[in-house]
């Protein structure tokens, strides 16, 4: 049977990224095809150039074209959390006497979710559970084949914006793609990079990225809470540059040569490039101006989840993207300033392991299940709700 193709768009807030891919052994994906284009990025929900968006989605599907031979003709678009809502909500189905639950009575569960008082500003692309409950108490994540006489289920719903899925669609058709599904980035990341196991005693997964963080609370198949702030690794290299009167590409260079594990002392510098010589930098300044823009990204995410959790919740926290990760002791910098203990996670792929393909990957393995799958019930449901 040959394998089965799918092409993925992962929007994040530095670079387009396009990946051509199929279902490998092992939980391995093939690469067929790759293209990725630095942009102006997004802040606060809007594109930044937006003149500029079509062309660089476009040569970025041009190259992963080109360097596989494939002319794609559908794409799957991970829609980043600064564009997406996420609310939680509980369905009770009684059903008059004990019966064995199927595939539809959850999918009808599912399809009497979306009440959502903003339906004209958004559109939903996910409804996932996060538990079921028994009537006899016993919480579940399937309860398909278990007996009961009502189910109660807490499911996690996602919308984006109407306004971002119509001018990605928009851009798209330009293009000559009309055949387009939006999935959550956030969502599909944490499906991903997170075993089950994990998800079900609950997780807090932050995607630091180049101008934008997202926090996001996962249970189960879903997300309980979902938020981002304008904050990220490109920050940093801002405050450098400021801070130390070096110029932004110097400053970028130097934030790959970051070492915040060790204590410098004053007489420690890092080394720059500058006109072909050699170029010192206060080692001990540098990481001072990088700690202090850490302890501001520690506050927005816990300013994030405040605003659904009267304290940090008491859970796994995991840190990927590109903004921190990277940074030699970023995360423990991170930890100190959250007060709880932060685990850096990326991609278990030979081509892809780095924290900043965590997306594109996780795009990527949902968008093969789906293709896998086929079009089940929850699809279809979607497709309706799209419609109308």
């Amino acid at each position: 049977m040959p394998k089965t193709k799918v092409t993925v768009l992962d929007i994040g807030s530095k670079k387009i990224s396009v990946l051509i891919g199929s279902k490998g052994v092992n939980e391995t994906f093939v690469v067929h095809g790759y293209g990725e284009r630095e942009y102006a990025g997004y802040y606060e929900g809007e594109f930044l150039e937006e003149e500029k968006l079509k062309d660089t989605i476009s040569k970025a599907i041009n190259d992963a074209q080109s360097s596989s031979n494939t002319v794609v003709d559908k794409l799957y678009v991970g829609v980043p959390a600064d564009f997406s809502y996420c609310k939680t909500k509980t369905q009770t189905q009684t059903f008059g006497q004990r019966i064995k639950i199927s595939d539809q009575d959850v999918y009808q569960m599912y399809q009497t979710a979306d009440e959502f008082e903003n339906a004209n500003d958004y559109v939903l692309i996910s409804c996932t559970p996060i538990s079921f409950v028994l009537d006899d108490g016993r919480k579940m994540v399937k309860p398909v084949g278990q007996k009961t006489s009502k189910l109660t289920a807490t499911l996690s719903l996602i919308y984006a914006e109407k306004k971002f899925i119509e001018k990605i669609n928009s851009l798209l058709k330009n293009i000559g793609i009309t055949t387009v599904e939006y999935l959550s980035s956030p969502l599909c990341e944490a499906l991903y990079l997170l075993s089950q196991e994990r998800r079900e005693e609950t997780a807090v997964l932050i995607d630091c990225g180049y101008i934008a963080t997202s926090v996001a609370v996962v249970k189960g198949q879903g997300l309980i809470s979902l938020k981002s702030f304008a904050v990220g690794g490109g920050h940093i290299s801002a405050d450098l540059m400021e801070c130390l009167h070096i110029s932004f590409d110097e400053a970028e260079q130097l934030r790959k040569q970051l070492v915040l594990s060790v204590v410098p002392s004053s007489n420690d510098d890092y080394e720059l490039m500058r006109n072909s010589g050699i170029f010192p930098v206060s080692m001990k300044q540098a990481n001072e101006i990088t700690n202090d823009r850490i302890e501001m990204i520690a506050t927005l995410i816990k300013k994030c989840l405040q605003k659904d959790f009267e304290t940090i919740p008491s859970m796994p926290f995991y840190l990927t993207g590109g903004g921190i990760s990277y940074i030699k002791g970023g995360k423990d910098v991170l930890s100190k300033y959250m007060g709880v203990n932060v685990s850096v996670l990326c991609p278990n792929d030979v081509h892809f392991a780095k924290p900043h393909y965590s997306s594109l990957l996780g795009i990527l393995s949902k968008a093969i299940n789906q293709e896998t799958k086929g079009k089940n019930i929850l699809l279809a449901i979607l497709d309706k709700i799209f419609k109308k």
